[in-house]
């Protein structure tokens, strides 16, 4: 089975889990005119994307960032893909589609409750339905974690007071021991504040999972950290 990463997990007074039951989405091509006519619905968020053409992984990265939406895939699955170019304003999915044009692979989305996430896999596959059960029990695997890393990462920064404020956004990129430890902790996208940055880390070496993490997870583990929202939860009252 291919080991999955998260393009990037979402902290904006949560993590957002990268798993989830997949509902079919279409195939991975250039969407028609019609297509784009029926796109966006009313209640999906829209996101002005800059992407150039590049190798497809280092462009689901940027896709993470400017949507806070995640991507689970194999990283040898998309390794010497190129991705097309995206520019304009487009729904998260509809952004994943153009991206993924010409490349073979295709997008389905997740939903798990309030956790969403994109899983890209073989055209072939998804039109399919091959590996359905697998991909299933996957998701599952890495849900599970997802909520504990959710709690256990959240309550580490509730517990000081630069990183329980909601007004910063960061890149974090750490690995998950079997011990059940975050090591190797890195600042990949500084909130410009040293001290905050420093604080970060400190949180991060502070979480104990309790157990190891899924074999499935693929390592390093990058999170992203927006400010926080009105739907969000937030640190409880005199934390820090």
């Amino acid at each position: 089975m291919n080991r999955r990463r998260a393009a990037a997990c979402m902290l904006s007074a949560a993590v957002c889990a990268a798993s989830g039951v997949a509902a079919p989405a279409d195939a991975a091509a250039m969407p028609s005119d019609r297509d784009a006519a029926a796109e966006p619905s009313a209640d999906d968020a829209v996101f002005l994307f800059d992407i150039p053409s590049q190798p497809l992984e280092a462009a689901l990265d940027q896709f993470a960032v400017v949507s806070g939406r995640s991507a689970l895939y194999s990283s040898a699955m998309v390794a010497g893909r190129m991705s097309a170019a995206l520019r304009g304003r487009h729904t998260p999915e509809r952004a994943l589609r153009r991206m993924l044009a010409g490349t073979g692979l295709a997008v389905e989305h997740a939903v798990s409750g309030r956790v969403e996430a994109f899983v890209i896999k073989r055209a072939d596959a998804a039109s399919s339905g091959e590996g359905d059960a697998d991909e299933g029990a996957l998701r599952t695997r890495l849900a599970a974690f997802d909520r504990q890393l959710q709690a256990q990462v959240w309550s580490a920064l509730c517990r000081r007071p630069l990183t329980a404020a909601s007004n910063y956004q960061s890149v974090l990129r750490f690995e998950v021991t079997q011990s059940g430890r975050l090591a190797r902790g890195r600042v990949i996208g500084s909130t410009g504040d040293p001290r905050r940055d420093a604080a970060l880390l400190d949180a991060l070496g502070s979480v104990r999972m309790g157990s190891a993490p899924p074999a499935e997870l693929a390592q390093p583990v990058t999170l992203l950290i927006l400010p926080g929202r009105s739907d969000r939860p937030a640190c409880p009252a005199g934390a820090g």
